[in-house]
């Protein structure tokens, strides 16, 4: 009786809703299409899906969103619609964020944001009869990625790492010697004090917690980007169902528990480089958020039955968004190298 009544869903959840139509996608109609968005109960909360796809015969491609907090779903829309030819294209906003369900009673751990992805990956499967799924992770959503494709390999067909989160605190450290380096050639005295005022190691990250970050992102931002790199806009001027009011509270309300697991190089990342399943990287030449380097030393001692880095020479640390066709091209290439069905 279970199985028939998450049938009946699906049927349900996959018939295009009000919303999806009023997004108006250009794109032809076809019997197997599917263009949907709704929301899916997940471990207790309901969560937020908007899938898109030319047919759904399509490889499933689930994207794992950054911040903790910061839903990617406007960005998507916007940049990789064109993924839908050829993929069944899967934009999900995470627990306490976007158009998702909050729950302030759960604590928030990065293994329930695991859980939560392997739940919907269960239901891609069954609803689109697909027995592995593409993944991509990006920035904290290669965090959460990572250990979701380690722990459950046998259900996807690869793993794409973008802007792969590897040590956050020795990182910050990466990202602060360059931001000195070019706040000393700029005699930028006033930058130069305020980070040295923050604490900062690759032992405890920012002791000074989560305030101690907002203030170095607000200082370091300047110069964290690149003339090399396309501006992109801000999410929150992109579409009216992700208002800019409601955009900040998620990231305020998740980031402070979740905190401790990333702060500091304590990610399990460190600790485990065996993967079960092909695994790609997907690095911003320009990237001061998730510093190159480090993903270069992680991934020279990866062990994986397939492995390949990509780098894109002119993006920073979203080369989804700032080299869409590129990224979209070597999408289209792993795809084709690694059956899901």
């Amino acid at each position: 009786m279970r199985y028939l009544l998450f049938l009946l869903f699906c049927c349900f959840a996959l018939a295009p809703t009000q919303e999806a139509r009023a997004q108006n996608v250009t794109r032809q109609a076809h019997p197997l299409a599917v263009d949907t968005a709704f929301l899916l109960p997940v471990n207790g909360v309901k969560q937020y899906l908007e899938i898109k796809g030319a047919s759904r015969t399509k490889p499933v491609l689930l994207f794992i969103h950054g911040g903790p907090g910061w839903p990617a779903t406007p960005m998507n829309r916007k940049y990789n619609r064109d993924l839908a030819n050829d993929f069944v294209f899967v934009s999900w906003d995470q627990r306490n964020c976007g158009k998702s369900q909050t729950d302030t009673t759960v604590a928030l751990t990065p293994d329930l944001y695991v859980e939560d992805a392997h739940q919907v990956t269960r239901f891609l499967q069954q609803a689109f009869h697909q027995r592995k799924i593409f993944i991509v992770g990006h920035s904290w959503g290669s965090f959460v990625g990572a250990q979701l494709v380690q722990r459950y390999p046998q259900d996807y067909a690869a793993y794409i790492g973008v802007s792969q989160l590897i040590d956050f605190g020795q990182s910050a450290l990466l990202t602060r010697t360059y931001v000195q380096q070019q706040a000393a050639l700029r005699h930028d005295t006033a930058t130069l004090h305020a980070l040295a005022r923050i604490p900062l190691s690759a032992a405890t990250g920012f002791s000074g917690g989560p305030h101690d970050l907002f203030t170095f992102l607000a200082l370091t931002g300047p110069y964290r980007s690149s003339p090399n790199v396309p501006e992109l806009p801000s999410p929150t001027q992109l579409y009216g169902d992700y208002p800019a009011p409601q955009w900040m509270a998620p990231v305020m309300r998740t980031l402070p528990p979740l905190f401790p697991y990333v702060n500091g190089g304590k990610t399990k990342l460190l600790q485990n480089s065996v993967f079960e399943l092909p695994v790609y990287f997907f690095v911003g030449k320009y990237d001061h958020n998730t510093e190159p380097e480090l993903a270069r030393h992680y991934f020279a001692g990866l062990q994986a039955p397939k492995k390949q880095w990509f780098e894109f020479a002119h993006s920073g640390h979203a080369p989804n968004w700032e080299e869409p066709a590129l990224f979209h091209r070597r999408l289209v290439q792993i795809a084709a190298e690694n059956k899901s069905k």
